[in-house]
């Protein structure tokens, strides 16, 4: 299978990226910028001994079966927009938190539903699912850290979203969810920010979620 990661040259893309290679999956990183994707490609690639590969978002978009939209939250609807019809028949997976600042701590933010119900909107999809939402990127980016988190995964297509929780489960030490319908990704999103609070307030390392 093959997964791209759109916007893939942050924290989190980058620990997608080499955890989903270290899977066995086909994995392309994507950026606006291509001489940055194949830079970051290449460093990925060193970290996990595996080949990962790096493009143009665009290039990217079109050549996965399931496509990882890690674009920071107040670009990604428009970068669904120009998208469109790339991304309209696809499994598209949301890890997006729409959250600000105030006052040293994280606010969530959304813009009317969750993030991933309006990228469905915009793509008049049911194949869109939310995954990661609650995943620490900077952990999660450490090969040496073993993190055992859950994923909460939620979508309205029940083939689309048992994809993607057959890819959360194969990436070692983490459990996917079924969080029902994509709806709820409103809740889920809104965990981020309080997790990174907890972790401000009490001065802990970065937080992720595991439900026992």
């Amino acid at each position: 299978m093959k997964i791209s990661i759109l916007g893939g040259t942050g924290k989190l893309g980058k620990g997608l990226a080499l955890r989903l290679a270290l899977a066995g999956y086909d994995v392309k990183i994507g950026s606006r910028d291509m001489k940055k994707a194949e830079l970051k490609a290449e460093e990925y690639s060193k970290i996990c001994n595996c080949t990962i590969k790096g493009s143009t978002n665009d290039e990217a978009a079109r050549w996965c079966d399931v496509a990882i939209v890690a674009i920071p939250w107040n670009d990604v609807l428009d970068f669904v927009r120009i998208h469109r019809e790339i991304l309209c028949d696809k499994i598209v997976v949301s890890p997006v938190v729409p959250m600000v600042k105030i006052d040293k701590l994280m606010v969530y933010k959304p813009p009317n539903n969750s993030m991933a119900e309006e990228i469905a909107k915009i793509l008049n999809s049911k194949k869109v699912v939310s995954a990661f939402q609650n995943i620490p990127a900077g952990r999660f980016s450490n090969l040496n850290e073993k993190p055992e988190f859950d994923v909460i995964v939620c979508g309205d297509d029940l083939e689309s979203k048992m994809i993607v929780m057959d890819i959360v489960n194969s990436i070692e030490n983490l459990r996917a969810l079924d969080g029902g319908p994509l709806y709820n990704s409103r809740i889920v999103e809104s965990f981020t920010p309080l997790l990174i609070n907890i972790s401000i307030l009490n001065k802990i390392r970065e937080l992720g979620i595991r439900l026992i």
